[in-house]
């Protein structure tokens, strides 16, 4: 199938975004394809079909289908209340509390905002979900689609407690095994210890930089899966096999395949770009909607240095893959590709979209700072920077919240620093007692974010800062 692919195209998408290297999986009617292009490392190690990535959001889709395969066993219902699993679940919505299900979690319809600040942690997934009670929603209750990774982290405990094992073992035991994923895992550790590896990589100041790979395993069920191209060969026939393996097991029953992959929700997307085919709903764990006027499920991925897309046509038996190890931005790069990919498998009249995606100027350094924002200018955009940190020594110490892991404020040659979730970052004054927390991350975002001290009787007793945009500022309180 590798004539399949238009190598020109991919080759001058990559050089054009300063691509290091990326894998492609496709699959139509048995047959498949599985390889690399470009590098994976700052060693110049080649990317082949056994490359491992992290396909961050992409991982959702799997745990959607593990969960179904517990459904399918009976252990787990779509539409049973979750306290009947995990009775000492609270939530900072009273309805919510009782009322959530399965099927609110896996379309997004929890009502409660991102709070991806409360990520990464080192707190086990039973202490985890003890935090939501103090993550504050941002919409009603059901009342519209809320992407949410700390969800996502919920629903595999809640599959955890119904088959009385961990999350990695679940993942392998149920999914990974059965298919033959032989290179698939779901923890940080074992993207790092894997010898095929691609590292992560992001463009900073004009610059091809590689990152530390990021521990996501807090929220493993929504973003950890390690995979190659290869393994992804597996996981699409799977999928346009309407949940059999290769051997013909059927791991999900029909009727709840069909009601994993089924619209649930509105869901939006690139309603603004005329290069892009936007979809509209949201299933379990995949976006629905039509390409070509055939029914499509997709989805995204993107974390520390790493971006992907995955996306299946059921009618015509077809699906693709594209994985790689650059953070920002890849849209660009991945649609194109993807579009033309699918174009081929369902054999539709070829349309280049290069020039829909980007002209022919090459990218500035701002196209490439898309996933970074800063909070801080947005709101004080007069303000002036102080040479010396006024009252400073009054700041620091460590301050908590009951949702998110404590923050440390400490000197340090006469610097002022912030350490949370083992993240440091440079805080900044400025006039009339402002200061700024500089590159402070959450999800594939890096801020630089306002602090507010918050004083009680002359002294400082907590702060605010805006870690998630839907609520108001989280108040920290100092210890």
């Amino acid at each position: 199938m590798k004539n399949i692919l238009n190598e020109q195209l991919i080759l001058s998408e990559m050089k054009y975004w300063q691509v290091p290297g990326l894998s492609i999986a496709c699959v139509k009617d048995g047959e498949s394809y599985a390889g690399g292009f470009g590098v994976r490392d700052i060693k110049n190690m080649p990317v082949d079909g056994d490359t491992v990535f992290c396909i961050a959001s992409c991982s959702k889709a799997m745990t959607s289908a593990v969960i179904a395969m517990l459904v399918t066993e009976g252990l787990l219902d779509y539409d049973r209340p979750v306290r009947e699993y995990l009775p000492k679940l609270r939530l900072a919505d009273s309805r919510a509390e009782k009322e959530l299900t399965l099927r609110d979690i896996l379309c997004h319809r929890s009502g409660l905002a991102p709070h991806d600040g409360t990520w990464p942690s080192e707190v086990s997934p039973d202490e985890f979900a003890g935090r939501l009670a103090f993550l504050a929603p941002s919409a009603p209750f059901r009342s519209k689609a809320q992407y949410s990774n700390v969800m996502y982290a919920l629903a595999g405990h809640i599959a955890e407690t119904a088959a009385g094992m961990s999350w990695p073992d679940i993942m392998k035991e149920y999914l990974f095994d059965p298919l033959g994923m032989v290179s698939t895992t779901c923890r940080a550790n074992d993207l790092i210890d894997e010898t095929n590896h691609a590292e992560p990589f992001q463009v900073i100041d004009g610059v091809l930089t590689q990152l530390q790979i990021w521990d996501v395993d807090t929220v493993a069920p929504a973003a950890s899966v390690n995979t190659s191209a290869s393994d992804m060969t597996k996981w699409l026939s799977f999928l346009t096999s309407g949940g059999r393996t290769a051997s013909g097991r059927q791991l999900i029953a029909p009727e709840v395949f069909r009601e994993m992959t089924e619209k649930q929700i509105d869901y939006p997307d690139f309603i603004d770009d005329k290069a892009l085919y936007p979809l509209d709903g949201y299933a379990f764990g995949w976006q629905t909607g039509s390409y070509r006027g055939r029914r499509i499920l997709r989805h995204t991925g993107k974390i520390e240095g790493y971006s992907s897309v995955q996306a299946f046509l059921p009618e015509e038996n077809a699906g693709a893959a594209i994985l790689l190890n650059l953070h920002s931005p890849t849209v660009s790069v991945m649609f194109n590709l993807l579009y033309d990919i699918l174009d081929r498998l369902a054999g539709f009249e070829h349309t280049d979209r290069t020039e829909l995606f980007h002209g022919k100027s090459l990218p500035s350094a701002e196209d490439y700072n898309d996933c970074r924002e800063d909070i801080f200018s947005a709101r004080y955009p007069s303000a002036i920077p102080c040479k010396d940190i006024q009252n400073g020594r009054e700041l620091t110490g460590i301050y908590t919240s009951g949702g998110y892991d404590p923050i440390e404020i400490f000197f340090e040659d006469n610097e002022l620093f912030l350490v949370n979730r083992r993240m440091r970052c440079n805080i900044r004054p400025y006039c009339g007692g402002l200061y700024k927390a500089e590159g402070f991350k959450e999800d594939i975002m890096t801020y630089d974010m306002p602090l507010y001290f918050i004083r009680t009787g002359g002294r400082i007793t907590a702060l605010a800062m805006p870690l998630e945009p839907l609520t108001p500022d989280i108040i920290f309180t100092k210890k």
